[in-house]
C-alpha cells in the first residue's frame, strides 16, 4: 500500500503496550516492522458503518488536517488505515510517538509531589512551544477547538506537542469571517471555553487563545 497519501497496511506495524484511552479511541505504541521506527497508533473504539456520518466526519477531519501539518510542536500524522491490527473496521490513525506522556499527566504527578524533571524551565520551554504551534496553526486557518493539557504530548525532553485534532477545523480565509459554528452541538471541554462561546457556540480563533490561556494556568499554577 503506498503510504505516500498517508494510507497505510497495518499488517506492516506490529502492536506493543497499551498506552491511553480517549474520548474517540485507545492508543498503543506500535513498531513499524521493516524499519524498527516507533509511532503511535490510535484505534477507533466504534465500528465503522456507512450510518456513522457523525464519526465518520470527525475522523476525515482528523486525518485531512494532519497531513498538511509540519511544525515542530505539532504531532506528526504517519498514515490512516480504515481497519485496524485484526481486520476489523476500526479506522486507525498513525502518527509520531511522543514518550514523555501528556502535559496533563505531569501535571497530576506534581499535584502528588511526584514532579520529577518538570521544573519552570522545562514549563516555560514548553508553554512557548505551544503558543508557537498554535501561532502556526492560526496561520494555516485551523482551529483546534479543544486545546488542553491533555491534548499535549511531550518528548522525552519535554519538547510539546500538539495532539488530538479531532475537533479541529479550518476557517475561511477571510479575516471576516474566521469563525466556525460547531456542527453537531457542544464539542470541547468545559473548562478550556471561552465564556462567550456559551451565547453563541460559534468557534474562532480566539477560542483557542481562551484554552491556551487556561492550558498556561494549569502547568503554572499546579
Amino acid at each position: 500500500m503506498d503510504e505516500s497519501n498517508g494510507a497505510i497496511n497495518p499488517n506492516g506495524y506490529e502492536k506493543l503496550e497499551f498506552i491511553g484511552q480517549g474520548s474517540s479511541g485507545a492508543v498503543f505504541k506500535i513498531r513499524k516492522k521493516e524499519t524498527g521506527e516507533i509511532f503511535a497508533a490510535k484505534i477507533s473504539k466504534d465500528y465503522y458503518t456507512s450510518n456513522n456520518k457523525d464519526e465518520l466526519l470527525c475522523l476525515k477531519r482528523e486525518v485531512n488536517t494532519m497531513l498538511a501539518l509540519n511544525h515542530p510542536s505539532v504531532l506528526k500524522f504517519q498514515g490512516f488505515s480504515p481497519k485496524d491490527f485484526i481486520d476489523e473496521p476500526k479506522p486507525v490513525i498513525i502518527m509520531e510517538f511522543a514518550a514523555g506522556n501528556s502535559v496533563q499527566h505531569h501535571i497530576n504527578l506534581e499535584r502528588v509531589s511526584q514532579a520529577g524533571p518538570w521544573d519552570d524551565t522545562k514549563k516555560l520551554i514548553c508553554i512557548y512551544g505551544i503558543a508557537s504551534g498554535m501561532k502556526y496553526l492560526h496561520s494555516n486557518n485551523i482551529i483546534h477547538r479543544d486545546l488542553k493539557p491533555e491534548n499535549i504530548l511531550l518528548t522525552e525532553e519535554f519538547f510539546p506537542k500538539i495532539a488530538d485534532f479531532g475537533l479541529s477545523k479550518r476557517i475561511h480565509s477571510n479575516p471576516d469571517t474566521m469563525t466556525t459554528e460547531s456542527a453537531f452541538g457542544f464539542k470541547g471541554t468545559i473548562n478550556y471555553c471561552s465564556p462567550e462561546f456559551f451565547l453563541t457556540y460559534v468557534y474562532s480563533k480566539a477560542s483557542d487563545v481562551y484554552a491556551f490561556g487556561m492550558t498556561v494556568y494549569a502547568i503554572m499554577t499546579t
